[in-house]
């Protein structure tokens, strides 16, 4: 608003460049009163302001964004547990069906066998842990909804 107001007067070199101004107000002072006598701010052009919306659509709308954006990430969240759960019992069952096969064996497991069933442990167990953190992060985010939307 301020620069509107600023690009419609003249400053006092230009003021005093021109002669029928001079003429008409005689100094640039009353210049200034009368510039800024006619310009109210009834007269802005609502383009020109920041914002002409109305401040409680405003509002409802970032928080409806807010809450949009919100849902978005739990649904993906979700979808992020729901699909780790597969594969951490996939793994698990590959484990204990491993374990069994050597317990079932008789006499001790090879130095290979022994590798492997670690292996397949610290498998399930990452599997199992990647599954578990994805269900807590979830479960705090959705049902932190003050905390996110505050």
């Amino acid at each position: 608003m301020v620069d509107s107001i600023n690009t419609k007067i003249l400053t006092n070199a230009e003021f005093e460049k021109d002669n029928t101004l001079k003429a008409k107000y005689k100094s640039y002072d009353q210049y200034i009163a009368a510039q800024l006598q006619t310009t109210s701010i009834h007269n802005f052009d609502m383009s020109k302001l920041k914002s002409a919306g109305n401040p409680a659509d405003m509002l409802r709308e970032y928080f409806n964004a807010r809450h949009k954006a919100f849902n978005a990430k739990s649904e993906e969240l979700i979808a992020r547990y729901q699909a780790l759960a597969p594969i951490a019992s996939e793994a698990k069952a590959e484990y204990n069906a491993f374990m069994t096969k050597l317990d079932r064996q008789n006499g001790d497991p090879t130095l290979t066998q022994e590798s492997k069933l670690n292996k397949l442990k610290n498998a399930s167990s990452q599997a199992e842990f990647d599954y578990d953190s994805a269900l807590k992060t979830a479960l705090y985010h959705t049902h932190s909804a003050t905390q996110f939307l505050a």
